[in-house]
């Protein structure tokens, strides 16, 4: 019985390591993309588990291995996708700057990474289903990062740098105004993405800064951070 136990204990497949006809097991960084990519084009509701298994080449049985069901898989791709922003803005909030340029800083960076990425993932964040019940992960994720921007928004009126009418709703129209590109059209699309990235940062802290004379001066202060968000682990391929 021991012998037969260790056997066995010896030839099971570990996760990860290929299966018994060569191909590798699915993982989420295999999933998260083509699902990012189907929800974009055909919605959240338009998009089946069936659907997005034909498009991997796997059976849904493979995908439901994984996930609970397809709420469970949108909370885990949009918390994912959160992720490389998040870790950013926790690194430079540790820095010893003035407010207003960790604000250009965080700004200038996201719609660098939106201007430049496949919008399937940006576009994830409006979808109309992540305001009902079951999405618990993806809205505290979204908050955390428009969270981000408040903070700081806050910071810079407790100094006397900004007057914004309402520091909440500034922090939300600002990260939505980090999302443009998902929806602009082909004139805005031709700007380098470290233009429009430029552009965008300068317009809001234009919005709320008392003296805009110092707008030129945190710009290129902020151009001196040497930190970037990393996407290196998060692809749409």
């Amino acid at each position: 019985m021991n012998q037969h136990k260790q056997t066995a204990k010896k030839t099971k497949r570990p996760v990860g390591r290929p299966r018994a006809d060569g191909r590798p097991h699915l993982t989420e960084g295999d999933v998260f993309g083509p699902a990012a990519k189907l929800i974009a084009r055909h919605g959240f509701a338009g998009t089946s588990m069936r659907a997005l298994a034909a498009e991997l080449k796997v059976t849904p049985a493979s995908l439901f291995h994984l996930f609970k069901n397809k709420e469970d898989l949108l909370n885990r791709l949009i918390c994912f996708a959160a992720t490389p922003s998040i870790a950013f803005y926790e690194r430079i909030r540790a820095r010893k700057e003035k407010p207003g340029v960790l604000l250009y800083k965080s700004l200038y960076e996201e719609v660098l990474l939106v201007a430049s990425a496949d919008r399937a993932v940006p576009a994830l964040f409006y979808l109309p289903e992540l305001a009902h019940e079951g999405f618990g992960p993806a809205q505290t994720a979204r908050r955390t990062m428009i969270g981000h921007y408040e903070m700081l928004i806050r910071q810079g009126v407790a100094e006397g740098m900004f007057e914004p009418v309402d520091p909440a709703l500034t922090a939300e129209q600002f990260f939505q105004l980090t999302e443009t590109s998902i929806l602009a059209g082909p004139g805005a699309q031709k700007m380098p993405p470290d233009a429009q990235a430029c552009a965008t940062a300068k317009l809001c802290l234009r919005a709320i800064l008392k003296k805009t004379s110092k707008l030129e001066a945190i710009a290129r202060e902020a151009e001196e951070l040497d930190d970037h968000i990393d996407v290196r682990d998060f692809t749409t391929k």
